[in-house]
């Protein structure tokens, strides 16, 4: 019998020798099973289901992270590429983190959070005439945006940032009320300017009678047709009364100077012109400016500004960027 065997084993040596020596038994059992998921497909009904559950189930990401697993990559190699795979995707999320914060920053930037209650705005330099609900019309100014509150009772506006011009249609049973850093300008029918600056409210009449309160509400006042006022948190200030037609002059497209600090000037013109003009002579802040000057025209404006402050010097970085010395 040991004769026989060994004569058998012999026998089977040349099929053996052909073996590959790198064969696992991993390997041999995944070959089995595909043999056996081929025989199931090719068997109908539930045979066939089987079959492809196996083929979904051996594609799976699991399955192949498996088969790697299984095959040449030592641990390490392993560990390194999940490792690796880790930190592209950190620095993936870290990416978009940093792209949503710039949008953001940029966003708050144009559009300050005040912008985003607005039923109606207007950007740097644009002028815009509307028409509300109960007929009355409103022209904003540059960089303006205004919020609308109408109820049965009262007509109801919020300047949230800039200067509108008001020409209210009348109904003495619905009061048009301009709200402004907390401050009222009351009109039943009337045209009158606004202009928010921070905590103050400038208020220009054109027609008719308006009356005025402060935000704290301790002071209350009434306007006629040439009058203008300054409305703090706590105070009211009247102003000289003027000439009707020479208020609000935006509308028709003029930039009006009546012995303006040159800063206060300065910052007038920021608000129309795009890019920025730059006053790094402090001392010079104070002077007087006055002139009527075209909003279509500023780099004019800017020019003129010499005459006015001799030793005022005018450096012209780039069309978006003006620097007075």
């Amino acid at each position: 019998m040991q004769t026989n065997a060994l004569t058998h084993f012999d026998s089977l040596a040349p099929s053996l020798s052909v073996i590959d020596p790198d064969i696992t038994l991993s390997s041999v059992s995944m070959q089995s099973s595909r043999e056996e998921s081929e025989l199931l497909r090719q068997s109908p009904g539930r045979g066939g289901r089987q079959a492809k559950a196996a083929d979904a189930l051996a594609a799976s990401p699991v399955a192949m992270l498996d088969s790697r697993r299984r095959g040449n990559d030592s641990p390490r190699d392993f560990k390194v590429r999940v490792n690796t795979r880790t930190r592209h995707r950190g620095r993936s999320f870290r990416l978009a983190v940093a792209c949503c914060a710039m949008l953001a920053v940029t966003l708050t930037a144009l559009y300050p959070p005040a912008f985003w209650r607005a039923d109606y705005l207007t950007g740097k330099g644009e002028q815009r005439s509307v028409t509300l609900a109960d007929g009355s019309r409103v022209m904003l100014n540059t960089a303006t945006a205004l919020a609308i509150h109408f109820d049965a009772g009262t007509r109801r506006v919020e300047l949230l940032a800039g200067e509108a011009f008001f020409d209210v249609a009348k109904n003495p049973q619905r009061p048009f009320v301009v709200t402004a850093a907390g401050s009222e300008v009351r009109a039943v029918g009337t045209a009158f300017a606004v202009k928010r600056q921070s905590e103050q409210t400038e208020v220009e009449l054109v027609e008719g009678i308006v009356e005025i309160q402060d935000a704290g509400q301790q002071h209350q006042e009434r306007l006629t047709a040439g009058q203008s006022a300054s409305i703090g948190a706590n105070s009211i200030a009247l102003k000289s009364a003027g000439q009707p037609d020479s208020m609000a002059l935006w509308r028709a497209g003029y930039l009006q100077f009546d012995g303006l600090p040159l800063s206060d000037a300065i910052a007038q013109i920021n608000q129309y012109r795009p890019g920025r003009v730059v006053l790094l002579n402090t001392a010079l802040a104070d002077k007087r400016i006055s002139g009527l000057f075209r909003l279509d025209a500023l780099d004019q404006a800017i020019a003129s500004l010499k005459a006015a402050v001799p030793e005022l010097q005018i450096v012209s970085i780039t069309p978006y960027l003006v620097v007075l010395r």
